[in-house]
């Protein structure tokens, strides 16, 4: 398979954004949850509540369990349906959080929009969330203007990812969390950087190549790079273009669908698009869309 996959990792190589968003360092309160086995997951599942079965139903809301990184016996498990339970459980929260932050801003992004859009002045705070936001997704070189190409170019990129494309995709980059990209740089979209400091270069990367895997500091950095890298990277556009029609026809967004956007993130093209949508029949995992996080957060395995 071409792009630099090692014997760990049998996935498609991908390509990213070698900028991404600055991985704040968590406060006390904010720090993610250390879990060293897989076993010891499973009982702060249990005691949070946590059923893939009833959030799939609708039925619960996904307790706010965010873990530093995967635990470290995850891909060495033999029962594949419950090493498949522990990387959902994992990955699931992670994918609603970053979501969740990018819909906040798009739903003001959308107010300010229609708020410009009648006519009204923009307070110079507002405007300048509004500039910010535009550096933030790639968008003017910091002279921005607000006017209605601005806002028609931010609406483009500042929007969730659907929660079954996510999925699918930290599923087969990461090789269910067994790949040493996952296990040492909590990296589970394989995505690339050019600095060796970065990340972890592949073992088969081919002589004369530079990149490396990026590391995290924890997984949800990995998670939000991903959906910024979806969100601001040429290569992904038609991927945002198709997003940007189903909101037009206000329809659902579809991971499905969606993944056909995605030709360019493997070097293996439509086979990829067409392993990630049977990633996300098989695995059911269009059950997922409409999850919806616990305020409450889990901090501790006792908690």
């Amino acid at each position: 398979m071409p792009g630099f996959v090692d014997h760990n990792q049998p996935t498609p190589a991908s390509f990213s954004v070698e900028k991404p968003p600055v991985e704040s360092a968590p406060t006390p309160a904010d720090a993610p949850l250390d879990v060293a086995k897989a076993d010891d997951f499973e009982i702060v599942l249990e005691k949070s509540g946590f059923d893939l079965k009833t959030i799939r139903q609708g039925s619960e809301l996904v307790p706010a369990i965010y873990l530093a990184s995967l635990p470290a016996d995850l891909g060495a498990l033999d029962q594949v349906q419950r090493k498949k339970q522990l990387f959902f459980s994992a990955v699931l929260p992670l994918v609603l959080r970053a979501n969740e932050k990018v819909a906040r801003d798009r739903t003001k992004l959308i107010r300010f929009r229609d708020r410009f859009l009648d006519g009204a002045k923009l307070r110079p705070g507002e405007r300048d969330w509004l500039l910010g936001l535009a550096d933030r997704y790639g968008i003017g070189d910091g002279d921005a203007e607000l006017n209605d190409g601005l806002f028609a170019k931010l609406l483009l990129r500042v929007d969730e990812i659907p929660v079954s494309l996510a999925l699918a995709q930290a599923a087969v980059e990461s090789g269910w969390g067994s790949s040493r990209f996952a296990r040492h740089g909590n990296a589970l979209f394989g995505q690339r950087a050019w600095t060796e400091k970065a990340g972890i270069t592949p073992k088969e990367r081919a002589s004369g190549e530079k990149h490396v895997v990026r590391k995290y500091e924890s997984l949800q950095g990995s998670v939000v790079s991903y959906v910024h890298n979806l969100n601001t990277h040429p290569s992904y556009r038609d991927f945002r273009l198709r997003r940007a029609s189903l909101r037009t026809a206000g329809r659902a967004l579809d991971g499905k669908l969606l993944a056909g956007g995605l030709l360019s993130y493997a070097e293996i093209g439509q086979a990829y698009v067409d392993m990630l949508r049977h990633m996300i029949d098989k695995n059911r995992l269009d059950d997922f869309e409409g999850a919806i996080l616990e305020r409450r957060r889990v901090v501790t395995a006792s908690s």
